[in-house]
């Protein structure tokens, strides 16, 4: 098999994934299951922007500490939605993650040539 074409897999994959799961974070209306929910896509963001930085050339120093730090703004979200007290933490959260993931995501596919 093609190394490019399992490339090209794992990243319909990973879009696959992510866009499911950002549309489930946001209209499911139970607590306990949006809390699972958002703690998977937290998880999932970290690994897009781990599989985003270690692709990118040690060269690309810049490039690769971007990666990590919208790897990061997952972590810094489950820090916010398990230590927050204000109400508004759930959307802030959600809003967070999936900025992470979408970030994390095109840095992906636009560094994928």
């Amino acid at each position: 098999m093609d190394s490019l074409l399992i490339l090209v897999l794992l990243f319909v994959v990973c879009i696959v994934v992510s866009i499911l799961g950002t549309i489930l974070l946001f209209f499911i209306q139970n607590r306990k299951i949006q809390n699972v929910i958002f703690f998977v896509l937290s998880c999932w963001a970290f690994f897009i922007s781990y599989v985003n930085a270690i692709s990118i050339p040690m060269v690309y120093m810049g490039q690769q500490m971007l990666a990590w730090i919208f790897g990061f703004l997952s972590a810094v979200a489950l820090l916010i939605r398990y230590a927050g007290k204000a109400k508004t933490r759930y959307t802030v959260t959600n809003i967070l993650v999936t900025v992470s993931i979408v970030s994390s995501a095109l840095g992906v596919f636009l560094f994928m040539r």
